[in-house]
């Protein structure tokens, strides 16, 4: 993409050399190892608009990797012929120019990638692409052994800082779901105190391993917006299923007022340990997902009762614009960021760059986040090469919008690079207090 603004081609040759904090990454591990050229083609998120575009029966022979490649070709050509101009297409595109010097999704192209296909369990290989990137940083969601972070000899993937994941610590229905999260600890609980005490034991010895945030991605499961029950109320269902081991109450609405209850005191603990708290708002990974959940308005009274809690709600509120603007305005302990927006909808993210510019203190943006590793064929793997095309489109969405503003002559060329500084890099490291 190219802005049509005469200082864009200046404003992203600037915004090239800017460092990024990436600043959500699922990457458990390295790689993948492609061993098929398809694989590379339907990377990870690009699997949903092939689902989309054709049945889900079809998506999944696409990821069939007993199935010879060839024979899975005809299924890929129609469903790409469909699919081709979204943003998780242009990832793919980029990708096969970037890496395979291909210009076109063709059979000829993939019999010529598949004597080139990526190693990316090479970490030279991994760590070199992030440098291309210029990715200095990486905050990893990545549901860790959690005994490993508390000896601290868990290992971590080039660049990444922890965060730590929240939803099974306020999700709990049984007795032996809670037993389990005391597992690491070496434990058993009796009741709430010592499991909340227990639950503030295990973060606190993330933050020592190096934690910089917590995460919470709770919209899969349930709405976002967040009574405040009493402790008696919460008590009442947590010892409920406490005194019978059989028993198990219905998510989320038999053990909302609990659920409720712990997300609460999670957020004073993140005041406590002056940890910010990022939060999945907007769209669900997949297909069938329930956007009205994920709605970041759901979270106006909790982002209010915590005042002294930084909030980063997470994946631009994707498709509710407006919402997310007027609470990243009015509330000052809120930030938006753009993670995985950039390239859900590219032109979503250009437009609300610009109206976040004129509406929003542009010290509350963060611009980039790749969020690749959760899904798709090889979980947990890096694909480093997907987040280096992330990155390129984040960038140039960024130099899209600002080289427009400065065109209406909103602010000036300088004004422009200096909030492209702030957006890619000097925002969420002083954010999430990296010292980079």
């Amino acid at each position: 993409m190219r802005g049509k603004s005469k200082c864009y081609d200046e404003l992203y040759a600037y915004c090239e050399t800017v460092p990024l904090v990436d600043c959500h990454d699922h990457s458990v591990k390295l790689g993948p190892k492609y061993t098929d050229p398809i694989q590379v083609i339907i990377g990870e998120y690009f699997l949903t608009d092939l689902g989309s575009a054709t049945t889900e029966a079809e998506a999944r022979i696409l990821l069939d990797q007993e199935i010879p490649w060839e024979e899975r070709w005809p299924i890929l050509e129609k469903a790409w012929q469909r699919t081709c101009h979204t943003g998780y297409a242009q990832i793919t595109r980029r990708v096969l120019k970037k890496f395979y010097d291909e210009d076109e999704v063709t059979l000829d192209a993939l019999h010529r990638m598949e004597e080139r296909l990526l190693d990316l369990e090479d970490k030279t290989r991994f760590e070199a692409i992030l440098d291309e990137a210029k990715i200095a940083v990486r905050l990893a969601d990545v549901w860790p052994d959690v005994k490993q972070v508390l000896d601290r000899i868990y290992e971590l993937t080039p660049r990444a800082r922890l965060v730590i994941p929240l939803p099974a610590y306020h999700r709990i229905r049984d007795y032996m779901g809670v037993q389990e999260l005391m597992t690491p600890l070496g434990r058993t609980v009796t009741n709430l105190d010592e499991y909340i005490d227990a639950c503030l034991e295990i973060f606190e010895g993330f933050k020592a391993y190096g934690a910089v945030a917590f995460k919470d991605q709770s919209a899969y499961f349930r709405s976002l917006n967040y009574s405040n029950p009493s402790r008696a109320e919460a008590e009442k269902v947590f010892n409920w299923f406490m005194e019978d081991p059989l028993r198990s109450a219905s998510y989320p609405d038999g053990v909302q007022p609990l659920d409720d209850y712990l997300f609460h005191a999670f957020m004073r603990m993140a005041r406590d340990m002056d940890l910010p708290v990022q939060v999945h708002t907007g769209p669900p990974a997949g297909l069938y997902g329930d956007i009205t959940k994920a709605n970041a308005a759901g979270l106006a009274n909790l982002l209010m009762l915590h005042r002294d809690v930084r909030f980063d709600l997470f994946h631009a509120n994707w498709p509710y614009s407006g919402e997310i603007l007027f609470l990243c305005k009015a509330y000052p302990n809120v930030a938006l960021d753009f993670c995985w927006a950039n390239v859900i909808d590219p032109v979503y993210c250009q437009n609300l760059f610009r109206q976040a510019l004129s509406s929003v203190p542009h010290s509350k943006i963060h611009g980039y986040g790749s969020d690749f590793g959760g899904f798709g064929y090889a979980p947990g793997g890096g694909y480093v090469d997907r987040a280096w095309a992330h990155a390129q489109i984040a960038r140039e969405n960024i130099a899209i919008a600002l080289s427009d503003m400065v065109e209406l002559e909103y602010l000036s060329f300088d004004e422009a690079r200096e909030v492209a500084y702030a957006w890619l890099f000097g925002n969420a490291n002083e954010f999430y207090q990296l010292g980079l």
